[in-house]
């Protein structure tokens, strides 16, 4: 017991320091590790940031591309459903041009229809006129005397007449084609007498009918030609230009 004693005594001092120079060292470790750890926290805390950053910049860049994207399919879907209103609304536009174009094609069809059944009713009332004093005489309206033979010429004449002029108004004679063919029938004497005989018939016409107005027009190409220093009748007079 006395050598126990002795020993722990004996070593307890070198014991002792041993460690407590242990303790310093591991104290001093244990500060400078936590130094360290703190070192490399403040160290790696920006960069972890920046990597936060990073990583929120780029989500809000994914999300800005989303939202950016998102719209722009909106923008192409409304493009193309534009486009295809235009389209729908051109397609509409253009059946009913078409068919406005059909019934107007329709409305001059019937009238042509009209005036030919028409002229060929007066045709029908001429002719039965030219075969039958009789009948011939209710159309005898002229200022003068006229014999029975020359009135059948009349009415020939007029039948001629009436016959060019529906030519133009179905449109199967333009206007300068009427204006040379009545040229032609001016050469003959006895349609001249007639459309002499015949001026207060015209007189009594409405001044802007189609016949009023060609009845103006052979007005002035007789003046015409009656006033004219050539023989080449076929050259004199001006052909309308409308």
């Amino acid at each position: 017991m006395t050598t126990q004693k002795m020993s722990i005594r004996g070593v307890g001092p070198a014991a002792v320091a041993g460690l407590s120079f242990a303790t310093g060292t591991y104290l001093l470790l244990r500060s400078k590790g936590r130094r360290d750890a703190a070192h490399s926290a403040e160290t790696a805390g920006p960069a972890d940031t920046a990597g936060l950053a990073d990583t929120a910049g780029a989500g809000g860049s994914a999300g800005a591309a989303g939202s950016a994207g998102t719209p722009g399919a909106t923008g192409t879907t409304g493009s193309a459903g534009t486009t295809g209103t235009i389209g729908t609304a051109g397609t509409a536009e253009h059946e009913r041009r078409a068919a406005e174009r059909e019934r107007a094609a329709l409305a001059v069809q019937r009238r042509n229809a009209a005036l030919t059944e028409q002229h060929r009713l007066h045709f029908d009332l001429l002719c039965k006129a030219m075969g039958d004093a009789s009948l011939a005489a209710v159309l005898n309206t002229y200022e003068e005397d006229v014999s029975p033979e020359r009135q059948r010429q009349f009415l020939f004449a007029n039948a001629l007449y009436i016959n060019a002029l529906h030519a133009h108004r179905i449109d199967a004679m333009t206007l300068q084609e009427l204006h040379g063919h009545l040229r032609v029938m001016c050469q003959n004497q006895i349609f001249r007498q007639y459309w002499d005989a015949t001026r207060h018939h015209r007189a009594s016409l409405d001044r802007s009918s189609d016949e009023a107005k060609v009845g103006r027009m052979m007005d002035r190409l007789v003046q015409e030609l009656d006033s004219a220093e050539t023989d080449e009748w076929w050259v004199v007079g001006e052909p309308p230009t409308g």
